[in-house]
């Protein structure tokens, strides 16, 4: 189910035990609000209320706090979003409109550099918690138009709530050794997995999971993100100076582009 508010600028995504919320600034900055145990549109609208923190020397007040990161502007945070072109690199965008039906939301926005219109998807199935993400890129093309390349288009961002420690589990192996769970205190600074080989396979496995180091099998609060993708991949996990965690994760693996742009046409990431 998804909840609107806030002048139409404010979403809740909620399924039986679990609530998701984002809305946008002013100034079109998409920021996370919460992502937890179920919350009604009164307390986003709280949320929303507070004001950001102010700005840290070297550091900027969207890093660790927008739904997903593009490359230009005052951010230090990795970026999901890269485009280039002839004439520019980077992305400033502006938002279009939002559609929301059954479980489904839509958040629409255009580059005022290259002429893209970028839709995040977002998805919670009746009965589900689980919230699916991607992103769908379209050139839109016009008089004097040039190819754009993406040099990196991720599925999704995920921020993660506050908390004093956590713990980054994920999956590795090889032949007659697959799936070996492995786990890491989460320190300051990016964690990256990922794979080169084109194709889906043992070695490592395009699942994540972050907890607070205590939880097991039955018990615990575990947050977890899984990319359904057969290529190759890179996973994200970083941990700011700030405390703030944010994973970020897509198809290719690393950001010497993953498709051209003509005008006209489209690209849908990975779920």
């Amino acid at each position: 189910m998804v909840r609107t508010g806030g002048d139409g600028r404010l979403w809740v995504l909620s399924g039986p035990s679990s609530s998701y919320a984002l809305r946008l600034t002013d100034r079109d900055e998409l920021l996370h609000l919460y992502w937890g145990p179920p919350i009604t549109l009164d307390d986003a609208e709280r949320l929303a209320a507070e004001p950001l923190p102010g700005d840290w020397p070297f550091e900027s007040a969207l890093d660790g706090r927008e739904e997903y990161p593009v490359e230009g502007g005052p951010r230090f945070a990795r970026p999901a979003l890269a485009l280039r072109s002839a004439a520019a690199r980077g992305v400033e965008w502006a938002h279009e409109g939002a559609d929301a039906a059954g479980g489904l939301l839509r958040l629409h926005f255009r580059d005022r550099v290259h002429r893209v219109r970028l839709t995040l998807h977002y998805r919670m199935r009746t009965g589900s918690d689980v919230l699916e993400r991607w992103v769908r890129l379209r050139h839109l093309g016009g008089p004097g138009a040039v190819p754009v390349e993406v040099l990196r288009a991720d599925s999704a961002t995920w921020t993660l709530p506050t908390r004093d420690r956590w713990r980054l589990s994920h999956l590795h192996g090889r032949w007659a050794a697959e799936s070996r769970l492995v786990r890491t205190p989460l320190t300051p600074g990016e964690k990256r997995i990922g794979s080169r080989r084109g194709h889906t396979g043992h070695q490592f496995l395009p699942w994540i999971a972050l907890d607070d180091g205590a939880a097991g099998e039955e018990h615990g609060e575990v947050f977890s993100a899984a990319l359904a993708w057969s290529g190759s991949w890179r996973i994200c996990v970083d941990r700011l100076p700030d405390g703030t965690v944010q994973a970020t994760g897509g198809a290719g693996h690393d950001d010497a582009g993953v498709v051209r742009l003509d005008p006209g046409r489209s690209w849908t990431t990975p779920v």
